[in-house]
């Protein structure tokens, strides 16, 4: 009797000292520095108590479930200031980790698989400890397509948890995803009201929340360039927002939508549903060419100030190569213009899409020339104020078009970006101003030139490159 009542206070402890460590790891992860909309100007990102602009590019979009090639990109992007990855849930590549076991040829949707989901974690903790940003998207959105759907989990021949009968699920989608979205995506009690999927759906989603909810370095993204009906942002909004304030979180959440032209309406879901959205995806206006794709951008990030949103981050987790006319050509140089453009448009994230060599793909990833740029970009941003600075054309005289951007906080910094070299005069407030060229291939600024007087005349020392300049007053 003595054992059993001096067991009962030292069970009681044990069980209030484990309650108190996961309570103190909760609170530590949640509260000291989550990644969340930069008080002082919410266009951009804060991280650790700090604003943080997310500059990157990587070779994969689901680093996580390739974990050698993960762990060299960590490596490299540590060295050169990159900080931003993108994290398709996708398990559809040679190698990668399913979300469910499989046993017998068929999955079970009651039964998650350990391995993919120590993956995505472990590749969060590693991102943590670089300080890097992971943008998760939870439906990876081209699994579900073509042959990929053939092999997905969630196809009913696929698994043993549901028919096409009882889900409304096709075994084949022959069409792209870009055509219009397939029955998987009309689950949602508004439309279909398939409540045998949605129940598999929804412990998805909960188990992706909470095997990373309590890291600070996650935003999420519902789909990769969906065509999926509003209805479904929205219902996926709401049950995102409910379950993670039952854990006592505020996560950073989007959607990415397929239209090329960010203008189209449809990609208003976010921006006009701030109750659940707190930042915008802008990456398919990475579609559009030189001016038009920096007009683009100013249009987007003016309309903000008039809806629901306000002014919120524009992030573009992917800047494509690829050209989008008939003969399908490839640009390396389009897409570093892209790039630097969402910078100089105010973005608050830009990242190269992946590359697969030796075939080229939509993007340069993370290869020895967007090395070269992400470590220019981190170091060029890093020597002003970025935060305090927004896009400033009407700076510029004697501009052609595509020639030069400027971002600028008038009176003290304007930094001038030129994709292929050029001359422009840049208007400033008078005053005494020097005036440093930026190398892109050694990341080092020339010797300052000193100037006077409210004009400014810029001529870049060399063509065919990135071409950038900081003019500082004294």
């Amino acid at each position: 009797m003595r054992t059993y009542s001096l067991m009962k206070p030292i069970f009681a402890f044990l069980v209030l000292f484990i309650w108190l460590n996961i309570l103190h790891f909760n609170c530590a992860e949640k509260g000291i520095s989550r990644i969340q909309v930069f008080a002082e100007n919410s266009r951009y990102w804060e991280y650790k108590g700090k604003p943080v602009l997310l500059l990157s590019g990587s070779d994969d979009d689901n680093l996580f479930n390739s974990p050698d090639l993960m762990t060299k990109n960590f490596a490299i992007l540590e060295k050169i200031g990159g900080n931003y990855i993108r994290s398709t849930l996708s398990s559809r590549d040679e190698g990668n980790a399913s979300p469910y076991i499989k046993k017998n040829g068929k999955y079970n949707l009651e039964k998650f698989n350990t391995e993919f989901w120590k993956r995505l974690k472990n590749s969060i903790i590693e991102a943590k400890k670089r300080d890097i940003i992971v943008q998760i998207e939870i439906w990876a959105t081209w699994d579900f397509y073509r042959d990929n759907w053939l092999e997905n989990h969630f196809n009913p021949k696929n698994n043993i948890n549901y028919t096409t009968e009882n889900t409304m699920l096709e075994t084949k989608v022959d069409i792209p995803n870009y055509r219009k979205a397939q029955s998987f995506f009309y689950s949602i009690p508004k439309i279909n009201n398939n409540k045998v999927l949605l129940k598999y759906q929804e412990a998805f989603v909960k188990k992706v929340l909470d095997v990373t909810y309590r890291y600070p370095n996650v935003l999420y993204c519902l789909d990769n360039e969906t065509q999926a009906p509003s209805e479904w942002a929205l219902y996926w909004g709401d049950f995102i927002k409910r379950y993670s304030e039952k854990k006592g979180v505020k996560i950073q959440l989007t959607g990415m939508f397929d239209y090329h032209n960010i203008k189209d309406p449809r990609h208003g879901t976010t921006y006009k549903h701030p109750e659940y959205f707190s930042f915008t995806e802008v990456s398919q206006n990475t579609t559009q060419v030189g001016q038009t794709h920096y007009d683009n951008l100013i249009w987007y990030r003016e309309n903000l100030v008039k809806e629901k949103s306000g002014i919120c981050p524009m992030n573009n987790v992917k800047v494509y190569s690829h050209l989008w006319r008939p003969d399908k050509r490839w640009s390396d140089k389009e897409s570093i213009d892209r790039w630097w453009r969402n910078i100089f448009a105010g973005c608050a994230s830009t990242r190269f899409h992946r590359h697969v060599s030796p075939v080229p793909d939509f993007g340069i990833g993370l290869d020895e020339t967007a090395q070269i740029h992400i470590r220019a970009g981190r170091v060029f941003t890093s020597a002003f104020n970025v935060f305090t600075c927004e896009p400033k054309p009407e700076l510029l005289s004697e501009r052609e078009e595509n020639e030069a951007y400027c971002l600028a906080e008038p009176g003290k910094v304007y930094a001038v970006f030129f994709p292929d070299g050029g001359e422009v005069n840049l208007l400033v407030e008078s005053g005494n101003y020097r005036v440093r060229w930026f190398d892109i291939k050694t990341a080092a600024f020339r010797e300052a030139v000193e100037v006077s007087g409210k004009h400014v005349e810029l001529k870049s020392p060399g063509t065919g490159d990135v071409q950038l300049v900081l003019v500082e007053k004294e």
